[in-house]
């Protein structure tokens, strides 16, 4: 069984909301409007977490990325 300190378990509610989110998308199941605003608040949690440890990629950054792709 997972400890409050065990980092490799998933949350359960996470699993059920990435479920719902799968049902919906490909098979067109209603989305529960609690569990959008449960994976909205988790994806804002994790780009933040992104943001503070690698930093902001400024727009002609990731242009030029895209550029990069479409040169080769």
């Amino acid at each position: 069984m997972a400890t409050e300190h065990d980092n490799t378990s998933i949350d359960p509610v996470a699993l059920a909301d990435g479920d719902a989110v799968l049902r919906h998308a490909l098979h067109g199941e209603p989305l529960d409007p609690e569990v959008a605003r449960r994976v909205h608040e988790r994806a804002a949690r994790i780009t933040q977490k992104i943001f503070r440890l690698q930093g902001e990629i400024d727009m002609e950054t990731i242009n030029a990325l895209f550029r990069d792709d479409d040169e080769t």
